[in-house]
This record gives structure tokens, C-alpha cells and sequence, in this order.
């Protein structure tokens, strides 16, 4: 009733926004309330809550019943791997930026490709990709030795005299540009 004498008085528009007011105004206090309640006093036990005629699911149980293992405080943290444990190790490859002379084109370029195939390279694409791929040749300018390598797609065809960054691989695998540097 409020509403519509307001709205007969002073306008739609401004009762919508004054009931918007009381009801904001409203839920503010609501939530407000519903915090101090959360919160409660300083001292309050924590309630603990019992779900009733549920069973526990395979996910619960087991982190539930995780552990770790025992650990002897005697045992020294740095203590070196025993004979049985096997160590893992992590192989990592050299970056060289290398000037590129040329791209391999026609049956050089297939004699790479078909040559890593037989190595069984780890690192060589699919044979379906091969067209998109280029290989080039270039010298390492660190020590002036000429290597061979392969040029991803993104980089599409490098002119001579580029300077790119390119992963040396370990034996059996092929270099391959990683980075353009100009």
C-alpha cells in the first residue's frame, strides 16, 4: 500500500527505487545477522556435523586411511642412495645459436628424414608432418662447426644468414631450431 501511494505521489520510478533501497537495505542486515551468528563468541566449540544413514565412499576411505612412512629421527636427511635404488637422473640439452647457410631442399632434405627414421630418432615427426617441416644447415658460432637441423613449421622458411637457437641432440636424434634470434 506503501508503494502505490508513493508511486500515485511521487512517480513510478522513484518508488522502485526507494523499495529497491528497503529491500538492499534488508538483505544487507539478513546477511549482516547471518555473519555474527557464523562468527559467534571467541569461545564457542566447534560443531561437529553428523550425516546419518550415510555410508563412507572409496575416495573417503582412502584418504582417510593415507599414511606416510616412519621416518627414524637418527637418520641423517642427505644420506646417500644405497646400491638397491635406482637414481633418476635428467638429461638435458645444450642451446647454440647458429647461423643458418641454407635449407635442404628435394632428396637431401628426404635423406635426412629417411636416415633419422632408420636411427629410430626420438625427436623426428610424424612422416605425414615431414612436408612442413624444413632442414637446414648452419654453423654453431661458438665453435664454427657446421651442423644440420630441422626448422619447425611456425618458423617457416629462414633466409640465409639468420641467426636461430637450436637444441643440440643427444646421439641418434637431430637438432632442431627451438628459438629466431633476429
Amino acid at each position: 500500500m506503501a508503494c502505490s501511494l508513493l508511486s500515485a505521489c511521487l512517480g513510478g520510478s522513484i518508488a522502485q527505487q526507494i523499495a529497491s533501497s528497503i529491500a538492499t537495505h534488508a538483505a544487507d542486515n539478513a546477511m549482516a545477522n547471518a555473519m555474527d551468528v557464523q562468527d559467534g563468541p571467541s569461545h564457542a566449540k566447534p560443531q561437529n556435523i553428523v550425516l546419518k544413514d550415510t555410508e563412507p565412499d572409496d575416495v573417503w576411505v582412502a584418504m582417510a586411511t593415507a599414511g606416510f612412512d616412519k621416518v627414524d629421527p637418527n637418520t641423517p636427511l642427505n644420506e646417500p642412495p644405497s646400491a638397491e635404488e635406482p637414481v633418476a637422473t635428467a638429461q638435458t640439452n645444450s642451446l647454440v645459436r647458429v647461423e643458418l647457410f641454407n635449407m635442404l631442399i628435394g632428396e637431401e632434405r628426404k635423406a635426412v628424414f629417411e636416415k633419422a627414421r632408420l636411427v629410430g630418432a626420438l625427436n623426428l615427426p610424424n612422416p605425414r608432418e615431414w612436408p612442413r617441416w624444413n632442414v637446414a644447415t648452419g654453423v654453431v658460432e661458438s665453435d664454427k662447426r657446421t651442423i644440420t637441423f630441422l626448422v619447425p613449421p611456425e618458423f617457416g622458411k629462414l633466409p640465409s644468414g639468420t641467426v636461430t637457437v637450436v637444441e643440440l641432440a643427444s646421439p641418434g636424434n637431430l637438432n632442431i631450431a627451438r628459438y629466431k634470434s633476429n
